[in-house]
């Protein structure tokens, strides 16, 4: 099962929005997973396959590997989080390509 968190400056609006859309693509490709929302602050100590935030908040998640982030331009454009949730689900071989 997959463990993401979404993640915004206070872990409430912003990342609840990406949080469904995330949902929506794992449902649609048929993965298991638990989408949790989190603040920046919130995150560390955490486990988590990977995390899905927004590229200003890059900075302030100094502490997480790098390669565990997930950057989007906005929230809202959930064809962005569909396309980048896909591209990391090919780099860890849970879906091909084709999908």
């Amino acid at each position: 099962m997959l463990k993401i968190f979404t993640v915004c400056p206070q872990g409430l609006g912003s990342s609840m929005i990406a949080k469904i859309h995330i949902q929506n693509v794992l449902d649609e490709l048929g993965v298991d997973y638990m989408v949790e929302t989190a603040g920046v602050a919130s995150i560390i100590g955490e486990s988590f396959d990977f995390i899905v935030t927004v590229e200003e908040l890059r900075d302030s998640l100094e502490n997480v590997d790098p390669k565990k982030i997930i950057t989007i331009n906005n929230f809202f454009k959930k064809d962005e989080i569909a396309e980048k949730i896909k591209e990391r689900l090919v780099e860890m071989n849970i879906i091909g390509r084709e999908k």
